[in-house]
């Protein structure tokens, strides 16, 4: 009986709704990352910046009953691209020019972000408690070392892990930051535990509130960017074929 009361909760944790808010330091200031999960198939990503109001939050990353969308808005204009079928696309482009995908990269991009050097203490960020941690990284040939605080706050851990899962299918996405295994391995630290700060990102919210059934549904004002593709004529097909297989080889 226990089992089953537990794998019930468990269940309905992984369907619950939930807002997790990160803020970053994008490089022009800090900006909030807000992820808003139903489910694996109805996720959105946006990023705000939260000194400013009034910010366009039709824009963003898109999971709608499992179709993955781009929405941005250019020259006042919104556009979405659906990226499934950009990637039925670009499977089969692939598949007529005989080449094979690069699975190596993929691979190379899943060790560990951080060593562990020490751990020291606890502290609490946005009401989650989190231990400190020492670690060191490397990039570019350098190692650098830096105090981080995590957590293993069982909600957090499973928000991440959920988000993660969904947000996976963009690889890595033209909107926004990439999100890639380097940035799960940098916000997944370790088993068990997700980054709630570092130099740059902090976590700063995570509730359970029911989230609209409206967020999940593109902007009424966006028109579809694949119409407006300009025509291509026979040559420039070949041309554009052949451009591909070039980065793709």
């Amino acid at each position: 009986m226990k089992k089953i009361i537990f794998s019930g909760l468990m269940v309905s944790m992984l369907c619950a709704d939930f807002t997790l808010v990160y803020e970053m330091d994008m490089g022009e200031g800090m900006m909030e990352e807000v992820i808003q999960y139903r489910d694996d198939k109805n996720v959105k990503l946006f990023f705000q910046n939260p000194s400013r109001k009034g910010h366009d939050k039709a824009t963003g990353q898109y999971i709608i009953n499992g179709t993955r969308y781009t929405v941005v808005r250019e020259d006042g204009k919104l556009t979405y691209m659906n990226m499934n079928k950009i990637e039925e696309v670009t499977d089969k482009l692939t598949e007529e020019l005989n080449v094979s995908k690069d699975q190596e990269g993929e691979q190379a991009n899943q060790k560990p972000f951080f060593k562990v050097l020490k751990k020291d203490g606890t502290r609490s960020i946005a009401g989650v408690k989190g231990e400190v941690w020492t670690v060191e990284s490397e990039e570019d040939g350098r190692k650098y070392q830096e105090e981080i605080i995590v957590t293993i706050n069982k909600e957090v851990v499973e928000a991440m892990h959920n988000a993660f899962e969904a947000l996976n299918q963009f690889g890595e996405g033209p909107y926004g930051m990439d999100i890639d295994h380097d940035m799960q391995s940098m916000m997944m630290v370790a088993d068990g535990y997700v980054l709630i700060q570092a130099k740059g990102i902090e976590f700063k919210k995570l509730d359970n509130e029911k989230i609209p059934d409206s967020v999940f549904v593109l902007p009424k004002e966006a028109v579809d960017g694949m119409e407006n593709l300009p025509k291509m004529d026979e040559a420039k097909k070949k041309a554009g074929k052949e451009l591909l297989k070039n980065m793709l080889e």
